[in-house]
């Protein structure tokens, strides 16, 4: 049985979706037993699901070629992010406070990703000597990764649906600033690039890289037009709605830069110590403890909150 958008609360809604819809309050059980069913999120789960399998399966293949504990600390990143947004379209629809809480750990999601794929972007892509102090860098990509997070959650609190263009806005920023500032010095040597002649996994590189920066660009757009949907609401509930296409191209950025930071390494000519990849490790594990406590004190602050605003309806 499926409900219709009209029969839940706007809080599980999106834009010109109006059917396919689970039921609420259910036991735990009924939303990953609907991992086998059809409803307007069984793709968005699939697809990062299954996206996950290939990123694992494209570390093993690398693996075979070179060694190197970053392509697995690059996967792990990578695999997070996409295991936390099928957890949350798994799970949003069955209270209020399961939708906050998946979200959250979401926004942690895609958060944490940013900050590992751009520390391994630092290490291989960005074509600065290992000697040069990365503390700078690591410090204003973990301030960014929090306001990502913070910004994120405020405006899951304080605004409501239908959301004004502000909430697109701001909700996107944080994203667009951890990825241009992990992407930047990348970018600006695609675009500047020295004319002389090209390695082979240079060229490569620049290829996967290129292919990243679109499928990005192209994440964004679908996400912020809602197109086809938004043309004939209601016809693309179940298969073809821009949300499924976004999570397709995220999941191809993913991929795309992973590929990139391979033909990385390849091209890297000397070896990262034991010492450095140890004091990555311990400032990831720091970030991990601060993003995830910033998602418990916004969840604090969200959940009465948004329980309160629907409960009064």
């Amino acid at each position: 049985m499926s409900l219709r958008s009209v029969d839940v609360v706007d809080l599980y809604v999106e834009p010109y979706i109006r059917s396919g819809f689970r039921l609420p309050n259910q036991p735990y059980s009924y939303y990953y037993r609907s991992l086998f069913n059809l409803h307007n999120e069984t793709l968005s789960v699939w697809i990062h699901l299954l996206g996950t399998v290939v990123l694992v399966k494209q570390l093993i293949d690398q693996s075979h070629e070179l060694t190197s504990i970053y392509l697995i600390y690059n996967c792990v990143g990578a695999c997070v992010m996409l295991l936390c947004s099928s957890h949350a379209h798994l799970l949003h629809s069955r209270t209020i406070a399961d939708h906050i809480r998946s979200f959250y750990f979401d926004y942690f999601g895609i958060n944490f990703y940013g900050f590992t794929s751009g520390l391994v972007l630092r290490r291989f892509s960005h074509q600065v000597s290992i000697d040069d102090n990365q503390l700078n860098y690591l410090m204003i990509l973990t301030l960014l990764s929090i306001y990502s997070i913070c910004v994120a959650c405020f405006c899951k609190t304080f605004y409501r649906r239908p959301y004004p263009f502000s909430h697109k806005i701001l909700q996107c920023s944080g994203v667009l600033l951890v990825y241009f500032y992990q992407n930047y010095p990348i970018l600006r040597h695609i675009l500047f690039v020295n004319q002389r002649e090209l390695t082979e996994f240079e060229t490569k590189s620049i290829y996967w890289h290129s292919l990243q920066f679109l499928s990005f660009i192209a994440s964004g757009l679908i996400f912020i037009c809602r197109i086809p949907e938004r043309f004939r609401p209601g016809s693309f509930d179940l298969f073809g709605q821009s949300h499924h296409t976004f999570h397709l191209t995220i999941f191809l950025m993913a991929y795309s830069q992973s590929n990139a930071v391979f033909y990385d390494m390849n091209s890297f000519s000397f070896e990262i110590s034991k010492e450095i990849f140890l004091q990555d490790l311990f400032l990831t594990l720091i970030l991990l403890f601060v993003q995830l406590l910033t998602i418990k004190i916004w969840y604090r602050i969200s959940r009465p909150l948004i329980e309160q605003r629907y409960t009064k309806e």
